[in-house]
């Protein structure tokens, strides 16, 4: 009787190695990972990314810093103040008109990226009031300087510690938008583009 050959033994089946890896073998951040990758590599798609981070980011950081600011519905708290030429302005005489409250000061380098927001909106709404309020100056020079040629465009108050105690103003710029009857109607503190301000008016 002749000997059966031993046969070869076969390994289980195993894919080769630096073989991709299929769909049912990737995990779902190993998935979001390669969509994010594959996105950066498109320049329009980089630029798109970027924008709504920086967007997302400025959202965060102004939300933050409204925590402490009133709230809506909150009767906002009337002031006289005088402007650059001496006259005076007080806010309930702005009633009836929604008036967009805004809180800057000379020194602020954010207020200084928006100021020109400010007459932009002023111009293009005219059933909406802009008051600027300056808080923490030292000279009347440094509004007017700040101001420039937007001076007449709306009016620029001259700010106390008082108001700004009484609005909760903890930084600049700050903003307010106050309803025809004299309620806060939205609050926010940090830079708000043109839009943004447009589309809750």
């Amino acid at each position: 009787m002749s000997k059966r050959r031993n046969e070869p033994e076969t390994a289980p089946h195993s894919e080769p190695e630096g073989a991709p890896a299929t769909a049912s073998s990737v995990g779902p951040l190993t998935r979001i990972g390669q969509l994010w990758r594959g996105a950066r590599r498109r320049w329009w798609s980089r630029w798109a990314i970027d924008i709504a981070i920086l967007m997302a980011i400025f959202w965060a950081v102004g939300r933050y810093q409204s925590r402490n600011l009133l709230d809506d519905r909150v009767m906002a708290p009337d002031f006289t103040l005088v402007d650059l030429d001496g006259v005076k302005h007080t806010l309930s005489d702005y009633r009836g008109q929604k008036v967009l409250l805004l809180f800057w000061a000379p020194w602020c380098t954010v207020c200084h990226l928006e100021s020109d927001n400010w007459a932009r909106l002023q111009s293009w709404r005219e059933d909406v009031r802009v008051i600027a309020v300056a808080g923490g100056w030292e000279t009347k020079a440094s509004v007017e300087e700040f101001i420039g040629d937007d001076r007449g465009a709306y009016p620029v108050l001259l700010g106390n510690d008082a108001v700004l105690r009484a609005y909760h103003v903890d930084s600049f710029p700050t903003h307010y938008i106050i309803d025809t009857d004299g309620s806060v109607a939205w609050q926010g503190a940090g830079y708000s583009p043109t839009i943004a301000v447009w589309m809750r008016l």
